[in-house]
């Protein structure tokens, strides 16, 4: 009998020889014996319980809503901060302060999300949904980060820390461990009971799967999901506060332990709530051991930081393959148009003329007199047009290829590191070209998870590469040296521009990188029109279809993953010059999600939605800085970004889709967009009978059975039970029976004749 091994089989294998080598290369030598033992088992447990609260309050909701909430850790970061203005700034008693926090604050925050945003995401795409989340994650971030400023330093003390603890051998376990995992044994025997042993949580199953058909059996969907949020807000809040006192009270510390629920969640295939819990402890055991047992050298150092980013990537290996699936129903109102050539032209020259303008002053500025841009402003200006560049990156990948990626920041800053060793301390612009040839085979390992993954455990995974490539890839020394100063790259003479960050060469450089972004921005129009955007598209719309046709789907992800990685990587060479020096913090996982936001809110389909994004992203330290840098205003990057994003429940499309169906017909050449207006018009008249029409039946238009019942109904005389119409069509005005007619013969009743009804 021949032994067949499977391929999750061999991938088990070859994880477990590499966790094995990384547990033998970096052993500290401690002993393993009982004090060593307890210590990595009583803090291995407790770390590991407030993370299984965390992962069991994210799994549920998702699973009774059917929304992955990335806010979750953020909205726990921000009811710890509340917990600590309760019981340390105010002085309130430990169980008060509880009870107001969790039992009222955060059960408040869940209802009203329900009811002003998620009940508008349920019918939305995975795109959106995302967004929103994430726009809500990073509100909340800012909004903690204004409300409590960092500058201040904060602790919030453990529970009993008067106490001396329970000894276990000869570690002593604090009370505060000793309820934290009683706690987390207790909420995840909660969550159990309430979704498969109550009436509320079958509700709450049963709402996801259908929201009309769990109403037909007496559920109340607004209330269930009302709930499904309270109850995740609540475990999201327990969870902050039960961990603050091990991490202290650091909004980004809180806020990422988002990674280490998506991790955990993924375990469970955001299904299983005792997955979850089992998830949690894992991650909580392995951070344990790292502690206890391992001891990185200096080149690895932050390495311990990316174990839930490692275990979340271990996890989506061994999910199954993603079904391919067939696209939902659309109604399509008309065939999308695409840009002419001649229009990309024209409207690439508009944007290279608008910033060309800028950088000379012409365009009046905040702060700042017509004709004169000052050298901060320049380069804040060429910054920002690097952004440019990477958001484009995002648009064949995201809006046409609907691969969710959260990665092309971490690729830009991996990029910028490479060209500080390939050209950039030379001042030689084939290190850009090198660059790119590196940047977009590191897209297709990006691409590897979204040859088996779609959706939402594709953005988890690209999640957990930005997060691997802060806390390991940039941070060795190797590729930055924390011991360097002064600029890492020498002036890049190309085309005959001087780049470099000198305060002389900035403007040059602004107009350099306003040409290069409308040149990608103008071969991406041109591209829309071609074979290969079709794929993608075909590809986003319906990978069945797509594969039935003929079209290699493996192919096609590689290809876009392939382009996008190379245009962030050449974005990354011009973010290293734009900076001069980089740090080993200057890639976080934050940094780059503000620009897949405003891209979205723009409108993540459109080329021209980059600039967009780009001008929205300066106009926020703008306005910081015209109103006086005020303190309410101090974490402005978070929040606008955060709260634009939050609109997409609202304006799904983007602002440019709104945008161009209103504004094109004002463009000469733009009559059918003028000929589609009026139609839409003419159709919306005929069908609001409340507004202005009811002046007119009877007058120029004829009284017809359902405009009669419509005006029954706006009159409050209509039949609340029976929605056919109180008028026969029979015995309309006047005409003979069934035509419709008024007295006159052409569909008219003539002015000033009162209609008989007969009923």
């Amino acid at each position: 009998m021949r032994l067949k091994l499977s391929p999750k089989a061999i991938a088990a294998v070859v994880v477990a020889a590499l966790v094995l080598y990384v547990i033998v290369a970096n052993w500290a030598g401690n002993p393993i014996n009982a004090k060593n033992l307890t210590t990595f088992l009583v803090v291995g447990i407790s770390l590991g319980g407030i993370y299984a609260i965390l992962a069991g309050g994210l799994v549920m909701t998702y699973a009774t809503t059917g929304i992955f909430n990335f806010a979750h850790a953020s909205i726990g970061c921000f009811l710890a901060f509340a917990y600590w203005q309760c019981s340390v700034k105010w002085g309130w008693p430990t169980l008060v302060s509880l009870v107001a926090v969790l039992g009222i604050l955060a059960p408040a925050i869940g209802i009203g999300l329900d009811r002003l945003i998620m009940r508008r995401l349920r019918d939305a795409s995975l795109v959106v949904q995302l967004m929103v989340t994430v726009g809500l994650m990073l509100s909340f971030m800012g909004i903690t980060l204004t409300i409590w400023k960092p500058t201040t330093a904060r602790t919030l003390p453990q529970f009993f820390r008067d106490s001396s603890g329970v000894k276990i051998g000869e570690v002593t376990a604090t009370w505060h461990r000793i309820i934290t995992v009683v706690v987390a044994i207790g909420v995840a025997a909660l969550l159990r009971w309430l979704l498969y042993r109550t009436r509320l949580g079958i509700s709450m199953r049963a709402v996801v799967d259908s929201r009309s058909l769990a109403g037909l059996t007496g559920a109340k969907p607004s209330v269930v999901s009302g709930t499904s949020w309270a109850v995740g807000c609540m475990t999201a809040g327990l969870a902050g506060i039960l961990i603050a006192p091990e991490t202290g009270l650091v909004v980004e510390n809180l806020a990422l332990l988002i990674v280490v629920a998506a991790a955990a969640a993924a375990i469970a295939q955001l299904k299983s709530i005792p997955w979850a819990i089992a998830g949690g402890l894992l991650i909580g055991l392995a951070k344990s051991f790292t502690a206890v047992f391992e001891k990185f050298d200096q080149n690895w150092s932050y390495a311990p930081e990316a174990i839930p980013a490692v275990v979340l990537f271990i996890a989506l290996l061994f999910l199954p393959e993603a079904r391919l699936e067939t696209g939902k129903v659309k109604l399509t109102k008309r065939t999308e148009r695409l840009t002419k050539p001649w229009e990309a032209l024209l409207g690439s020259a508009v944007v290279f003329a608008i910033v060309f303008a800028w950088a000379h002053g012409w365009i009046p500025w905040f702060g700042t007199t017509f004709g004169q841009r000052s050298d901060v402003w320049l380069g804040r200006g060429a910054y920002f047009m690097v952004l440019g560049v990477i958001t484009l990156s995002l648009v064949p990948l995201i809006g046409w290829a609907g691969q969710v990626s959260f990665a092309n920041f971490a690729i830009a800053g991996i990029g910028a590191v490479l060209f500080s060793h390939f050209g950039g301390q030379n001042g030689d612009p084939i290190g850009i070209v090198l660059v790119m040839a590196v940047c977009a085979p590191l897209g297709l390992l990006v691409a590897l998870p979204a040859l088996r993954l779609k959706g939402l455990y594709l953005a988890l995974a690209t999640m957990a590469f930005a997060e691997f490539t802060d806390k390991v890839i940039v941070r060795h020394p190797n590729m930055i040296d924390p011991s360097a100063s002064g600029n890492l790259f020498e002036p890049l003479k190309l085309f005959g521009f001087r780049i470099s960050t000198d305060a002389g060469d900035r403007q040059a450089f602004v107009i350099f990188l306003a040409a290069v972004f409308c040149l990608f921005m103008l071969g991406f129009m041109l591209m829309r029109r071609g074979r290969f955007a079709r794929r993608w598209i075909a590809l986003s719309d319906s990978p069945a279809a797509s594969a039935t046709i003929g079209v290699n789907l493996t192919v096609q992800k590689m290809l876009v993953f392939a382009l996008s990685g190379a245009v962030a990587g050449f974005a990354g060479c011009m973010l290293g010059l734009s900076s001069g020096a980089l740090r080993v913090d200057s890639f976080p996982l934050f940094a780059g999600l503000p620009l897949v936001l405003l891209l979205a809110v723009q409108g993540v389909r459109y080329p021209i939605a980059a600039f967009m994004a780009v001008v929205g992203l300066a106009l926020f330290p703008a306005v910081n800085e015209l109103l006086g840098k005020p303190s309410w205003l101090s974490a402005i990057e978070l929040i606008g970004p955060g709260i634009a994003a939050v609109t997409m429940a609202f304006r799904p499309e983007g602002a440019v889709f709104y945008a161009g169906r209103d504004l094109a017909g004002l463009l000469p050449w733009r009559r059918d967009a003028r000929e589609e207006k009026e139609l839409a018009t003419a159709k919306l008249r005929e069908q609001d009978i409340g507004r202005d029409e009811i002046g007119e039946l009877g007058l120029t238009r004829a009284f017809t059975a359902d405009k009669v019942s419509q005006l029954d109904r706006v009159l409050w005389v209509a039949d609340e039970l029976d929605e056919t119409p109180l008028v026969p069509e029979a015995s309309v005005v006047g005409g003979s029976p069934g035509d419709g007619h008024g007295p006159n013969g052409n569909g008219r009743t003539p002015v000033g004749a009162a209609p008989e009804v007969t009923t």
